[in-house]
């Protein structure tokens, strides 16, 4: 049973033992808000942001339709205070933590950007059993650490990168759902995942994400604020990354946002953004086809080989700020790359320190204990 102390000595606790990064990572998303309010001060910005936290907390949905959110509420306003005692936060950080990018996309900043790159691949075998792979890529600027377990709760993994929908219509909703404890608590099979991620279609993304059963049921899921499209693996094998669009309805979406986008900004069809989703749109015909070599036998080589794929020819999975196009902007790097042995209990992982980019530079394993493993 949930209750509100216990929500908030665990936020408190979490937050207390990772305060260094959790202020970090609060200040990097401020950063972020004063580059698209220039001129306001952290102070002016955390009051907004304020607002708009107690917003969205008294937009409470009908609990007669979303019957699982009775409580969140409280529950969720007791986390947030939990999170800001642990790690000692500013009233500007507070809110900056609570609020994530929610504000910016929805008031401030509706263009598609440049990103590209975040990508998940699931093995449901290989010669080291089940096995995951993502990588967490980004400007050079934003914080990261070491990779938790992957796993949502005992029977679900569930992993989500960045859709690019940005210039989206918006939700009708606005409340706060967490929906990973709701699928934590709720959920035991992709099926039970998708039937909640669809029902609570206003209240997450957009991403695209990969929802995984311990029977290896695997369903990748693209997902704009109000539009969600569901695709299933045939054999357990799959991938998600990041800007880009399979499934033929959202990548309709995907495409007419793009053009809205362009003519918004008054950019002609050949520049430097449409390069940049030219190379997402690769990189997924791209990794389809490497993951089709690799089920032939999979194998935890076959799984790297594809998440740190670069080849100057086929194009690339894993990148490092590369030039696409002359004088224009760079791509993301790859900051962190992670391969999760799930029948193990271990995770292997490369990251990015100064110049030497993450494909260059394995760190140790990470043995994680008192996980339930997948067999």
């Amino acid at each position: 049973m949930w209750t509100v102390s216990s929500a908030y000595e665990r936020a408190r606790k979490a937050a207390e033992r990772d305060a260094e990064s959790c202020r970090r990572t609060v200040d990097y998303l401020l950063e972020i808000y004063e580059g698209h309010l220039p001129g306001m001060s952290r102070e002016e910005i955390g009051k907004i942001l304020a607002e708009s936290n107690q917003e969205r907390l008294d937009a409470v949905p009908d609990l007669n339709k979303y019957p699982e959110l009775r409580g969140v509420r409280e529950i969720v306003a007791a986390e947030w205070r939990g999170l800001r005692d642990g790690a000692k936060l500013t009233d500007a950080q507070w809110a900056a933590s609570c609020n994530g990018l929610f504000h910016l996309h929805r008031h401030i900043s509706g263009d598609i950007g440049r990103e590209t790159g975040c990508s998940s691949v699931f093995f449901p075998e290989s010669d080291r059993g089940p096995i995951l792979a993502n990588n967490l890529d980004s400007a050079p600027s934003e914080p990261f650490g070491a990779p938790g377990w992957a796993a949502l709760n005992e029977h679900l993994v569930m992993q989500a990168v960045a859709s690019g929908i940005f210039g989206d219509e918006p939700s009708p909703e606005i409340f706060p759902v967490p929906m990973d404890m709701l699928l934590g608590r709720y959920t035991r099979s992709t099926d039970e995942a998708v039937e909640m991620l669809e029902r609570y279609n206003f209240f997450w993304g957009p991403c695209n994400a990969m929802v995984i059963d311990r029977n290896r049921h695997v369903a990748m899921i693209e997902k704009s604020a109000c539009r969600i499209g569901v695709r299933r693996s045939p054999d357990g094998f799959g991938f998600v990354t990041e800007m880009t669009a399979e499934e033929p309805s959202m990548r309709a979406y995907l495409a007419e946002t793009r053009a809205a986008s362009l003519k918004a900004r008054d950019l002609p069809e050949e520049c430097s953004d449409t390069v940049h989703w030219r190379d997402a749109d690769h990189r997924r015909e791209l990794m389809q086809e490497l993951l089709d070599e690799a089920r032939k036998n999979p194998t935890l080589e076959g799984l790297r080989r594809i998440i740190q794929f670069r080849d100057p020819k086929r194009g690339k999975v894993c990148y490092n700020g590369e030039i696409l196009t002359p004088g224009g902007p760079p791509c993301n790097f790859t900051l962190r790359t992670t391969i999760w042995l799930l029948r193990e209990g271990r995770a292997m992982w490369w990251a990015k320190e100064g110049d030497k980019p993450s494909f260059e530079n394995r760190k140790e394993d990470i043995e994680f204990k008192d996980v339930l493993l997948w067999d």
